[in-house]
């Protein structure tokens, strides 16, 4: 092969890096970052209104055990199918109907008149968060080279978290709010919390209309067999990136071919004799069924378990958060003696602290206390300092490395928080304890380079699946074992922290991007 044409012909992540690193890569991590955001605003940010809820549905704690998972159990429900449509029909056309219909889903559940209209709802829109949830780590991972990709994730990360400070603001501003009005034909009275569901699934919508201008991922492309497609989408990044450093240089390359983790799409169409279900039974289980041979199974077992781990203690748990915050405000605000965080939710659940009007009727709270908030935001803003200090240490000490100090710490401070007896202190080391979702953009890193990109997706959505299982587990072992043996549901996910962990270190190293053979053999 002549030099010009080696010039022409390059491996995609070549291609990637030559298209350089501007304006096109800033959008796209910035977008992603909102769409990571809605998954977390739309699942996790229920646990705001929880405490509202309980008063105007009537809800016991084991339904809102359920209330706080039931999103989490939609989107475990549908990863398995959202990956293989999302390895196998692309990730944009997964992601952008899933990210409209699921606000249109979220407009609905804000008008439920019950428990269990509202649960079901929530379980679907559960479902539709799953095809953004997993498919945009493989989207914005295959905007970028191997030298840059790592650090697009975490910078997808971080605009995630620092939106996610204003999720309390966005709290207060909707659910202190003390009118409500009737509405016809549903009869129910529209309060200040169901409008807080509505600002929840704005992003999604806003995202959702965003994805008409944006491209389809390279990578997907040439592995679907669609090289000319790529080009073209290489051409738009490498035009946007450079146009105003090098407004004359043009995009070279006419040609593409897979690196080590792009392997060209095999896949074949459905027979006239064939089953259209059937099709898609066995298409779902040949693209499955790699994750689970002798190749990949470990990478697989070992990412899922930990991801159940981190997702247990940073969403199950965080579901009570507000709740347990929420006690111990009210405890310290009549009583200065000390007591621990499981003693002080006793004392509170035991009557004590009970508000009642003259005719001795308990009357039920439709706001939350204003320190919850404060409290919350200060999470947010430690959350996102942290990413700031694992993004910058991340390359010098190791993703692995990074993800044990992670968990150590917070499990070690979970542990400490409910062991002493200084109620804020308690609360502080608590919010460090539920920052160990930062372990969760570190593993899915690392799932992002240690898979092929014809598995990859599925790979995330899969092992994110088993992941979120812990957010269901979590939220409904807490609303259960909250009251009756509170030290066992808080300890409990503390130390298996540290054990996740440890558990790290067994997870494959990252694949290089290598040449093919037959190109760097061509005379």
């Amino acid at each position: 092969m002549s030099h010009d044409m080696k010039e022409k012909t390059v491996v995609i992540d070549e291609a990637l890096e030559r298209t350089g690193f501007g304006k096109f890569n800033i959008f796209i991590i910035i977008f992603s970052g909102f769409v990571l955001n809605n998954v977390v605003l739309e699942s996790v940010g229920v646990s705001f209104a929880l405490p509202v809820l309980e008063c105007d549905l009537h809800l016991t704690h084991k339904e809102q055990g359920i209330i706080g998972a039931v999103s989490f159990a939609g989107v475990i429900a549908s990863s398995h199918f959202w990956g293989f449509l999302a390895d196998t029909t692309g990730r944009k056309r997964i992601m952008q109907p899933a990210l409209i219909l699921g606000f249109i889903v979220t407009v609905f559940s804000s008008l439920s008149p019950n428990f269990i209209t509202f649960a079901i709802l929530r379980f679907l829109n559960g479902i539709l968060l799953s095809a953004g949830s997993a498919t945009i780590f493989a989207y914005l991972g295959e905007f970028h080279c191997q030298k840059h990709r790592n650090r697009a994730i975490l910078c997808g990360a971080l605009i995630s978290a620092i939106v996610s400070i204003f999720f309390p603001i966005i709290a207060w501003v909707f659910i202190n709010q003390n009118w409500e009005f009737h509405v016809p034909f549903i009869n129910i009275v529209f309060k200040p919390w169901r409008s807080y569901f509505l600002a929840c699934g704005l992003p999604g919508f806003l995202c959702g209309i965003t994805l008409f201008f944006l491209p389809e991922s390279p990578k997907f492309l040439l592995s679907a067999g669609k090289p000319e497609e790529a080009i073209e989408v290489l051409k738009r990044m490498h035009r946007i990136n450079l146009m105003n450093k090098e407004p004359q240089t043009e995009f070279m390359i006419t040609s593409l071919l897979p690196d080590a983790d792009t392997p060209m799409s095999k896949m074949k169409g459905v027979g006239k004799d064939t089953n259209l279900l059937v099709y898609i039974m066995q298409s779902m289980w040949h693209q499955t069924a790699p994750l689970f041979k002798r190749e990949h199974i470990r990478k697989t077992f070992l990412s899922s378990l930990i991801l159940y781990i981190i997702f247990f203690s940073a969403h199950g748990v965080y579901m009570w958060f507000p709740y347990i915050l929420n006690n111990a405000m009210l405890y310290t605000e009549k009583y200065e003696e000390p007591k621990r965080l499981c003693d002080i939710i006793k004392f509170v659940q035991s009557g004590n602290l009970t508000i009642v009007e003259d005719d001795n009727a308990e009357v039920c709270s439709m706001h939350l206390e204003i320190s919850t908030y404060l409290h919350t935001i200060f999470l947010e803003v430690i959350y996102v300092s942290l990413l700031l200090i694992i993004m910058y240490v991340i390359g010098k000490l190791g993703r692995k490395p990074m993800l044990f100090v992670i968990l150590f710490v917070c499990g070690a401070c979970g542990i400490l928080a409910f062991s002493i007896q200084v109620p804020l202190l308690a609360i502080y080391l608590f919010v460090i304890e539920l920052c160990c979702g930062l372990g969760i953009t570190v593993v899915n890193a690392i799932v992002v380079e240690i898979f092929p990109t014809n598995l990859r997706a599925m790979a995330v959505c899969i092992s994110l699946m088993i992941g979120r299982i812990g957010s269901v587990t979590g939220s409904n072992i807490l609303g259960v074992l909250i009251e009756t043996h509170c030290e066992l549901a808080l300890y409990g996910p503390s130390v298996a922290l540290i054990v996740a962990g440890a558990l790290g270190f067994l997870l494959p190293k990252a694949n290089n991007v290598i040449k093919p053979k037959d190109q760097d053999n061509t005379p």
